[in-house]
């Protein structure tokens, strides 16, 4: 080994090229480090100069590194040549060997690769030295090659490496056709093992994946590139091979994993759309068939206080699964996730405190549809239920319960608009009964009344006018409150003043007086919120009024509504919570329906109506909740 060993680089980017001859320098004192950015110059710079060794990217301008590589061997067929570069692949890892490169090397991030660089380097000029041939590369190669007769595809020669991953000794192996350790099967048969060998040369290389069955009979892919080369003065086929079972299997698990979440999808949106309980229990069962691999699968609902199957798979025997299940039993992991609200993966039953119905059944994942039931599914197979399982299960389950509780409200809204609608019947038919069978004879009794004082004047005749007087007003208002207590009716947009005035001018106001202060526009039933308006301008005239004072009224807007306050007593903090029941009344002759008439049409609107003190003390209501423009 010489004292200095002078290396001449080849590298098209300069800053990469001082950065690796700094740290090849310092790697090993020996090392001496020259660098050209082309392939010409280099070539000329071998003519002039003596050097160890080369070290060579891949991508060059003008030729690449193999075509470099091929130029320097014509004139220095011995000189240690390292082809260093960033394009990685058994392609490129074969043509080296095929053109006569020393070694090879791919770059990779971070400072540990000069070490390893240097290290190759000073290997390659001690095996240059030593007078070793391209057979050191092939034995300590680390993946398996294979050399082949480009005709019959016989095994010529192959590495340890490939001795290993298939099994056999070498002896054994250049003994053997190239299709005799393919899997039997037509896709990987002897023929067409040797017509891709041939093609390798007839067509030019080959990169494709194989399956390959070893010694012991175990299957594994391989990812094989053949190419032609001229190698120990013969033309042989190398092929270069490496193990990629593991990323086979990646890419396999990926993509079972992506059918499991596009069949979870379709399966979400059929229960989404479901109008039937018992249909989303059914899908539920579906969705676990198809994202799932199990061999019993059930699914319980709560009834009272146990679990009782709700969906079973078709064909199978009634029998073969439990009858219900106590909510509160501890051996059951059903019940258990029930009460917990939480899934369990269970690797072995056998390891838990449970009563499986099937002794036979080692796994289990048991998965709650919160509120509603549980689902489960058991297999024969030790740890057949994995994380992704559980994840897709709960988003199954997830969309069940939102379904399951959707339905469950529509039937309480069905219910509460079937006993509206009966309700809205009954003041019907109670409207009826006060418009026809009441007026009938309170005009009958005020008709005998007035006869009667017109032949003679009476008290009594005057009280019996004042009561019938009452009982007209209470029919009245109460066909008010039977008709406004419903849904509001077609909305307009109403103007604030107009339409106080107009509810102020249809009353009998006893001198009172109304001031409207600004105005605005608001979206309401007009004359629903007429009726409104009144039963407010009546309350204040009626108790308003004090020590012969006439009440003054003030109607104005607000940021999201209006308000409509008197300056007569007011209501008492303590009586305010109570003023909106129907019935609630202060005055002898009132029907205590008028402010309960002011709360349901704000709340047919959608509006809210609170009460508090005017700035004079009297009372105001503040209606509140509606949108200004």
């Amino acid at each position: 080994m010489p004292s200095v060993i002078r290396v001449l680089h080849v590298e098209d980017d300069p800053g990469f090229a001082d950065l690796a001859a700094t740290f090849l320098e310092r790697e090993d004192d020996r090392l001496d480090v020259a660098t050209e950015h082309r392939p010409e110059d280099a070539l000329d710079r071998l003519e002039d100069e003596q050097f160890a060794c080369v070290v060579s990217d891949y991508d060059l301008p003008g030729r690449d590194g193999i075509e470099f590589l091929e130029a320097v061997r014509e004139d220095y067929p011995d000189l240690p040549f390292v082809l260093f570069t960033g394009k990685g692949s058994e392609e490129v890892a074969s043509d080296a060997i095929s053109a006569g490169a020393t070694d090879y090397l791919q770059k990779e991030t971070g400072t540990e690769q000069y070490a390893l660089l240097a290290n190759r380097v000073v290997n390659a000029v001690d095996q240059h030295e030593s007078r070793t041939s391209y057979r050191e590369i092939f034995e300590k190669a680390a993946d398996g090659i294979f050399l082949h007769d480009p005709e019959t595809g016989r095994i010529n020669d192959v590495n340890p490496k490939a001795a290993k991953m298939l099994g056999y000794e070498r002896e054994e192996l250049t003994a053997m056709d190239v299709g005799e350790f393919s899997a039997d099967s037509p896709e990987f048969s002897q023929d067409e093992a040797r017509d891709r060998v041939r093609a390798a040369v007839e067509e030019g290389p080959q990169t494709f994946e194989w399956l390959f069955e070893s010694k012991d009979g175990e299957e594994f892919w391989i990812e094989v590139h053949l190419k032609r080369a001229d190698i120990d003065g013969r033309a042989q086929v190398i092929a270069m091979t490496r193990d990629v079972s593991e990323r086979k299997e990646r890419a396999r698990r990926l993509q079972s994993q992506k059918e499991k979440v596009e069949a979870l999808h379709r399966v979400a949106t059929d229960i989404e759309a479901s109008e039937d309980r018992s249909d989303v229990y059914d899908l539920v069962l579906a969705a676990a068939e198809d994202i799932l691999d199990y061999d019993r699968g059930i699914v319980d609902t709560v009834d009272g206080d146990r679990l009782v199957p709700v969906a079973i798979p078709e064909g199978v025997p009634e029998a073969e699964y439990h009858e219900s299940i106590p909510v509160d039993a501890d051996d059951s992991l059903a019940a258990r996730a029930y009460r917990t609200g939480d899934a369990i993966v269970v690797d072995d039953v056998s390891s838990v405190d449970v009563a499986p119905a099937d002794p036979t059944y080692r796994s289990a994942l048991t998965v709650p549809i919160t509120g509603y039931g549980v689902f489960q599914a058991v297999a024969r197979e030790r740890g057949a239920f994995g994380e992704t399982d559980r994840e897709l299960t709960e988003l199954v389950a997830t969309h069940a319960r939102e379904t399951l509780t959707r339905l469950e409200r529509e039937a309480e809204l069905r219910e509460y608009a079937a006993e509206l609608e009966r309700q809205n019947e009954r003041l019907d038919e109670f409207a009826s009964i006060v418009s026809h069978d009441l007026r009938g004879p309170l005009n009958v009794a005020s008709g005998r009344v007035a006869l009667e004082r017109d032949a003679r004047d009476s008290d009594d005749l005057d009280i019996a006018v004042d009561a019938l007087d009452r009982m007209d007003r209470i029919v009245d208002r109460t066909l008010t409150l039977a008709r406004d207590g419903r849904a509001a009716g077609d909305t307009d947009r109403v103007a604030l003043e107009a339409t106080a005035r107009r509810s102020w001018s249809v009353l009998d106001t006893d001198g009172a007086t109304l001031d409207v202060v600004g105005d605005a526009a608001i979206d309401a039933d007009p004359e629903r919120l007429q009726h409104l308006f009144e039963n407010l301008f009546r309350n204040s005239v009626e108790h308003g009024s004090t020590n012969g004072e006439s009440v003054t009224v003030t109607v104005g807007a607000t940021d999201d509504g209006f308000f409509v306050a008197d300056d007569g007593p007011g209501i008492p903090a303590e009586e305010r919570d109570t003023v909106f029941d129907r019935g609630h009344t202060t005055d002898e002759d009132g029907t205590g329906i008028g402010l309960a008439i002011v709360e349901e049409i704000a709340d047919a609107h959608d509006w809210n109506v609170t009460i508090s003190e005017s700035d004079s003390g009297g009372a105001r209501f503040d209606v509140t909740g509606l949108c200004d423009e």
